[in-house]
């Protein structure tokens, strides 16, 4: 038979009082490390010409991350012909491995990537990893060693 253990009252919330801050704490760094390590986002531009189709009007102004593909409607052609499904992945504009002949020809649009603020204040770490002071995340110099942790 084991021996049962049975908590002083309020001990609960004691300890979620004195774990709290240490589990926010480490929510905030994570959050700055994402940004720093995130990609920057593309946005989708159509150029307003004759050959311009509703699909690619429908793209404009599209932001998606920059390792990631916009989507975007396949047209009837390609649907029909081409055996694509009711939407088509491109990494940019033209991009061919999409196999959307019809929403290639004559494409005149064009992606633009966008810095988010975070990674033009804080430049990407170098191969000595990352390390976080009170402003933010901030590359750490490679002869710098990292702090111990408690």
């Amino acid at each position: 038979m084991g021996a049962k253990f049975h908590g002083a009252p309020g001990l609960e919330q004691l300890l979620a009082v004195m774990i709290a801050p240490k589990v926010h704490e480490i929510a905030r760094r994570m959050e700055r490390e994402a940004k720093v390590f995130a990609p920057p986002t593309k946005r989708w531009v159509t150029v307003a010409d004759d050959t311009m189709r509703h699909t690619h009007i429908q793209m404009n102004g599209q932001e998606v991350l920059g390792n990631l593909r916009f989507e975007l409607h396949s047209t009837k052609w390609d649907r029909d012909h081409r055996g694509l499904g009711p939407k088509t992945y491109m990494l940019m504009p033209k991009d061919k491995s999409s196999h959307a002949v019809a929403n290639l020809k004559d494409c005149a649009c064009r992606a633009d990537t966008i810095s988010g603020r975070h990674l033009e204040e804080h430049p990407r770490p170098a191969a000595g990893g990352v390390g976080v002071d009170g402003d933010g995340v901030r590359p750490r110099r490679p002869d710098c060693p990292r702090p111990a942790r408690p």
